[in-house]
């Protein structure tokens, strides 16, 4: 891409927003995403690129440079708009020119007395990769730069840039990917960077070579979600580039990202293809958490959420025979601060050796033991739902709805007497409208013998948490109050839910005032 010698019509991903600025105060009045269709074409004769797409049309050529240095060309072309075209050679951040990747960005300004019409664009363009050329095994990741333009009304524009990570399970078809970027008012040239100021996505390879997913910019005035599209480039995957989208309610964003292939290891994208260690945050009821830090496929620590119940290393060595071939079992006594406990671990296994429900990114688990804290011999069963999971808000700028269908493990005390309960969980998704419904079905089956207790359904409704990365939901069973259930997305595009809940069964119902603890978990049908 950097030294072109025929001419060539390229394969491209855009991204535009409009954006209305009041030139007294340099402020957006209003601003939106755009379309993301671009052609970028290059003439060798005349050396000169042309950019083509419904809202843009325009050629530039040698005579149009306005500068020039190591790390962009820049044209400008004075009619009855301004139009300015930026084709990056080098990151700016850093780093070696892409052999067959390219990126830029363009715009197109129509003034007024007091406003500034400002159409802004960002594109990756290049030498694709052949679908049939595009790997399917193995994982791989990506030094990638990140350029863009965000806008909030009310706020400067301000352009963000910064260099971050792709990673790509190819077996799979799932890639993530994120970078910390500073932003820069257009205007006054004031620069952010910090926590939360960066880019993040993550979604699906298509059989064509391709991948799109999901976005969402952080930025020191908000946060916006959209969409992302790109593809791989070269003769073997060994760049890749994508151009993103997104925003509501006066917002906007429109950005890309490109890059080679980096000698780091990708991240873990599933749980059936864990490469690396890794840390997982375990969720359980009432929003406690404890850790399991995964080592490899035999190794893990394992820390409940409270100092009053042990935890610590799992090996092979503690492996027991499950009463459930969908479980792993563990079983080993930890000495703690108040007493040594005989604790059971069991897991949800992922992946198609699981009969049941095969998971790809979310799992749970079940710890129990027995207590003398209390006054005696007491039993403590836990739950909890850990894995992948999707970003906080991620999701945000998502359309559409999704269904998703799976099961429910717990336990249930009834007058001292443990059941051990077992159903099915449904979960649908409004995504437009940040919504989710569904219910949880249940049946108890005493540990000591006698007639299964079936519960019925408990059902829930509400709004997806706008910040926090878990919802919570009031579970109703005839129009009254249960318990709770907290759930989080997991998977680079929501593809699976779980989440820990407790209730108690209402008056009036099958199994009044049994108390139950466990966990759902579903996966997109």
């Amino acid at each position: 891409m950097t030294d072109l010698q025929v001419s060539q019509t390229f394969v491209s991903d855009a991204a535009s927003e409009s954006v209305l600025i009041d030139l007294k105060t340099s402020t957006a009045i209003n601003a939106g995403p755009q379309g993301t269709t671009l052609t970028v074409a290059y003439d060798a004769a005349t050396q000169s690129y042309s950019l083509s797409s419904p809202d843009f049309t325009q050629a530039f050529g040698p005579g149009d440079v306005q500068s020039s240095d190591d790390f962009d060309t820049a044209y400008l072309k004075v009619g009855s708009t301004r139009d300015r075209l930026t084709l990056i050679k080098s990151p700016y951040s850093g780093g070696p020119p892409s052999k067959y990747v390219g990126a830029g960005f363009w715009q197109r300004n129509s003034l007024s007395d007091t406003q500034q019409d400002t159409l802004f664009g960002t594109f990756t363009y290049g030498q694709n990769t052949p679908a049939g050329a595009v790997p399917r095994t193995g994982t791989a990741a990506f030094d990638i730069e990140v350029f863009g333009l965000s806008t909030f009304p009310g706020y400067q524009p301000r352009q963000f840039q910064g260099a971050g990570k792709f990673s790509t399970d190819f077996g799979a078809g799932v890639f993530s990917a994120q970078a910390y970027v500073t932003e820069y008012e257009v205007t006054s040239g004031n620069g952010t960077v910090g926590g939360g100021i960066e880019m993040i996505s993550g979604g699906h390879l298509n059989s064509n070579g391709t991948f799109t997913g999901n976005v969402l910019l952080g930025s020191s005035n908000g946060s916006i979600g959209g969409s992302l599209s790109g593809r791989f480039y070269g003769p073997a995957a060994e760049e890749v580039g994508a151009s993103f989208t997104g925003g509501k309610d006066g917002t906007a964003v429109a950005g890309s990202f490109w890059g080679p292939r980096s000698d780091a290891e990708a991240d873990n994208l599933t749980l059936t293809n864990l490469t690396q260690s890794q840390l997982f945050y375990t969720q359980f009821g009432s929003n406690s958490v404890g850790q399991m830090n995964w080592q490899n496929s035999e190794t893990f620590t394992y820390s409940p959420p409270t100092s009053a119940y042990n935890g610590g290393q799992f090996t092979i060595n503690d492996k027991v025979a499950s009463t459930d071939p969908n479980f792993t079992t563990y079983r080993k006594s930890f000495a703690g601060s108040f007493e040594t406990q005989d604790v059971t671990l069991e897991l949800y296994k992922p992946g198609a050796v699981n009969t049941e429900l095969a998971l790809t990114y979310a799992s749970f688990g079940h710890w129990s033991t027995l207590t003398s804290q209390y006054g005696g011999p007491t039993p403590v069963n836990q739950w909890f739902a850990y894995g992948l999971e999707t970003p906080a808000r991620l999701l945000s700028g998502k359309t559409g709805t999704g269904h998703y269908e799976g099961v429910v493990y717990g336990s249930g005390n009834q007058n001292n007497a443990i059941l051990a309960v077992k159903g099915t969980s449904t979960f649908d998704v409004d995504f437009s409208a940040q919504s989710l419904s569904g219910a949880l079905a249940m049946t108890g089956a005493p540990s000591s013998g006698g007639a299964t207790v079936d519960f019925g359904s408990f059902d829930f409704t509400g709004k997806l948490a706008g910040y926090a990365a878990g919802s919570t939901f009031t579970l109703n069973k005839g129009g009254q109050a249960a318990g709770q259930l907290e759930t989080r997305f997991f998977g680079p595009d929501g593809d699976e839910i779980a989440g820990p809940f407790s209730l108690n069964v209402p008056q009036g119902t099958p199994g009044a005032g049994t108390s139950i603890t466990g966990v759902a978990a579903a996966k997109r049908q």
